[in-house]
């Protein structure tokens, strides 16, 4: 019995190696200048994608034991082995940015945070009384509808805060990213400080990130941003807008 079986465990393994092999080739860092960075990244996002490749390098045997040539039997071995890792490649790769920020904080980028309208001019634009007491909202977001897959996205959140005194405040803000495939949308973590504490002066101000998007993300899959500030004890406010790998 063993002496039957031990060339097919022999075989499953060697195309469960070549199936990785496969995958960190195709495997591609976020765009960076950190080289630390990117090799973490990297790293990460294989052992993730790997993960969940062993029920399709199993399928890929089944049909490989079949196949007449030898190489063309390691190949299908190795091609299930990508498509069984395939389903959570868009999630391990923002995870994969996350676990590596968290084993280096000093990695995590700063936020872009400025004021880009004074108080009395968004007062008087949104007409707010004092009585309203502090109000936070976010209005738009300004980001390209479509990118190409490798891309990074500059993303810009427009919000405003006011005050009855015109004294600073201080707020939450959110940040949220979803991918959408094939019609289902999933959380994804979001790469970097997804919620901040800070304290601004009343008036418009402007959140701006650097969004990377993974190199190997398949034409059709949408990205979807969402943006929230609150105060507290006032509902959130949120806005998101979507881009579409093209």
């Amino acid at each position: 019995m063993h002496k039957n079986t031990s060339p097919l465990l022999h075989q499953f393994a060697i195309s469960t190696m070549a199936a990785l092999l496969c995958l960190a080739t195709a495997v591609h860092a976020q765009e960076s200048a950190n080289s630390e960075l990117d090799a973490c990244v990297k790293q990460e996002q294989i052992a993730l994608t790997a993960k969940g490749a062993g029920a399709g390098a199993i399928a890929g045997l089944g049909a490989a034991l079949f196949s007449k040539n030898k190489n063309d039997a390691l190949k299908n071995a190795a091609i299930g082995a990508v498509v069984g890792g395939a389903a959570g490649f868009a999630t391990a790769y923002f995870t994969a940015i996350d676990t590596c920020y968290k084993k280096n904080p000093s990695w995590i980028p700063e936020s872009k945070i400025e004021r880009t309208k004074a108080y009395a001019q968004v007062k008087q634009e949104t007409k707010y009384k004092p009585a309203e007491g502090i109000k936070a909202q976010a209005t738009k977001i300004t980001m390209p509808s479509t990118v190409k897959a490798g891309e990074a996205l500059d993303i810009a959140s427009a919000f405003i805060v006011l005050t009855p005194n015109g004294a600073e405040t201080a707020i939450t803000l959110e940040r949220k990213l979803f991918a959408i495939i094939e019609g289902k949308e999933t959380a994804l973590t979001f790469p970097g400080k997804n919620t901040e504490e800070r304290t601004v002066e009343p008036g418009e101000h402007k959140d701006t990130i650097h969004l990377p998007t993974p190199s190997d993300a398949k034409a059709g899959t949408q990205y979807r941003y969402e943006f929230s500030v609150s105060v507290s004890g006032k509902p959130v406010s949120s806005v998101t807008s979507t881009v579409t790998v093209q």
